[in-house]
């Protein structure tokens, strides 16, 4: 009866090692470095040609967006309400350090929804957020 007990609890170990998904590649932000927690609501990506570029914090899009003088390129954000990824061109944006402790202190939100981001503070669109940014 041991034996047998062994030999299953063996199985069963095994089948569980074998369900365990493997670890997913580490996206680093294209900005800083840092690594990008991508459930974050303050994570963002932006799409030129046939490459995505990942950021730890939407200020270090911005920051990269308004250094390169990027443009026409698909820019994805997460809607602070619902971390949902959005259109980041079509987003509003809140810059609001005390309210938003983001990855690298920008304290910049994206919302989907004009009145949701006008809720939290002065709510910009993706050109005015990236002219505002020092």
């Amino acid at each position: 009866m041991g034996k047998a007990l062994n030999t299953w609890l063996y199985v069963l170990l095994f089948t569980f090692i074998c369900s365990v998904p493997a670890v997913s590649e580490t996206v680093h932000c294209t900005e800083c470095g840092m690594m990008v927690e991508v459930k974050s609501p303050f994570a963002a990506r932006i799409v030129q040609g046939e490459k995505t570029s990942y950021f730890c914090d939407i200020g270090d899009l911005l920051s990269y967006v308004k250094r390169k003088g990027v443009q026409g390129a698909s820019v994805g954000v997460k809607d602070f309400d619902s971390n949902e990824w959005i259109d980041g061109n079509k987003a509003f944006f809140v810059k609001a350090e005390k309210k938003f402790k983001t990855p690298m202190g920008w304290g910049i939100a994206a919302f989907k929804d004009k009145n949701k981001a006008s809720e939290q503070g002065t709510a910009m669109d993706f050109d005015a957020m990236v002219k505002a940014l020092k």
